[in-house]
């Protein structure tokens, strides 16, 4: 009875409206923190009608990390249900499936790696590199899968008859290698994804770099696999429910683990939800300001193109970026904010300084950003000739 008290307490919170509330909030704090620009939070948060679609793009943002970065658990765990009801009548096969997923995905890891350090030195034809890839990756994979699974005598003697055995079909004997294969192969996106976030250190070692990529790609192979093996191996005790709280327990640690080691990740969940949700545009847009509103010397010709038209004598242009709206708020940012908010999500391991560096430059350049009711701005990005420059 209090189990389901609790199990109602909870979901009529989670539910609620001051939670959905503050939990919103909470996101468009942090992005606005980040860029150091709290002084127009007060008036985005007034706006409540939209507060549900913001946190829902929040989610989804976080599901569609966690997809990315837990592909691999994924990928193991529907490879694991295609042979589940055939490997049940096998003692501790969970084990080892697991298992063998796991290691596929550390060598894959590896070997990506060393790919892409020879890619660095040598430009070698894309079917080389995929073949160098795929050709180890396979053989590895046949040759654990045979060794811990179908060929195991501590499998293969529990069945009653061995010549009826599962594990000796010729469909399992060439298939579940491949099955065992795929969690390897969908790392590879966010494998390609966090190596093209990192940025090396003026001065420092290529050894050392080397180094600490490894161990970083290594430890997210190991995290990203962890909820998938957790699952295999709990799904036979049959509880269900524990399965599914132990992995929304797993996934939220695992991405704060990874937050620790890679910092830039909580801004980009954040960045993905403004961006998802229209508040943010990275993109570059020219605007026109009535100069009965503004004057055109609030904007700095240098920072913002401020020019005027022959033909329109009423109106300015600037050139920027859009980076937050929100009500009747549009924080316009010069375009020279582009590079630093991209610097800000890239990852320097050798470097633990760097990010903060990083993130002191964008705030100060968000401090030229200029707060403007929506009414006093519009975009128009048609092309218009001969302007002159203030």
């Amino acid at each position: 009875m209090n189990k389901i008290l609790n199990k109602k307490l909870i979901i009529s919170i989670i539910s609620s409206s001051a939670f959905i509330t503050v939990l919103t909030v909470a996101v468009i704090w942090l992005y606005l923190s980040n860029i150091d620009r709290l002084d127009i939070f007060h008036d985005a948060v007034n706006v409540k009608s939209i507060m549900g679609i913001i946190l829902g793009f929040a989610i989804l943002s976080i599901l569609g990390f966690s997809i990315l970065l837990f592909i691999s658990s994924l990928m193991l765990i529907i490879a694991y249900a295609h042979y589940e009801r055939n490997l049940k009548k096998y003692n501790g096969i969970e084990h080892d499936f697991a298992l063998t997923g796991m290691f596929n995905c550390l060598i894959s890891c590896l070997l990506l790696i060393l790919l892409t350090s020879i890619l660095y030195y040598i430009k070698l034809n894309s079917f080389i590199i995929i073949s160098l890839f795929l050709l180890p990756s396979m053989f590895f994979s046949f040759f654990l899968t045979n060794n811990r699974i179908l060929k195991s005598r501590k499998y293969l003697s529990q069945d009653s008859n061995e010549e009826d055995s599962f594990l000796k079909k010729w469909s399992t004997k060439y298939f579940m290698p491949f099955f065992l294969l795929t969690p390897a192969i969908a790392q590879v996106l966010p494998l390609f994804f966090l190596l093209q976030q990192f940025e090396v250190a003026e001065g420092s070692k290529e050894f050392t770099q080397a180094s600490l990529i490894i161990i970083l790609a290594l430890m997210y192979t190991m995290l990203s696999i962890l909820p998938g093996t957790i699952y295999i191996n709990e799904k036979k005790n049959g509880k269900i429910l524990r399965i599914i709280t132990i992995i929304l327990i797993c996934i939220p640690t695992t991405l704060a683990i990874f937050s620790i080691f890679i910092r830039p990740i909580p801004n980009m969940i954040i960045n993905m939800t403004m961006n998802l949700s229209g508040i943010s545009d990275s993109r570059i847009h020219e605007f026109y300001i009535d100069k009965k509103t503004h004057s055109h010397t609030m904007f700095n010709s240098a920072l913002w193109s401020t020019r005027y038209y022959q033909d329109i004598p009423n109106r300015f242009f600037i050139t920027g970026v859009n980076i937050f709206t929100l009500g009747d708020i549009k924080l316009i940012c010069p375009a020279r904010i582009i590079a630093p908010r991209k610097a800000s999500l890239k990852i320097t391991p050798d470097n633990t300084n760097e990010y903060d560096r990083k993130i002191k430059q964008l705030k100060a350049i968000a401090m030229q950003c200029v707060p403007l009711n929506k009414n006093d701005i519009y975009t128009w990005d048609s092309p218009i000739s001969d302007p002159i420059y203030y």
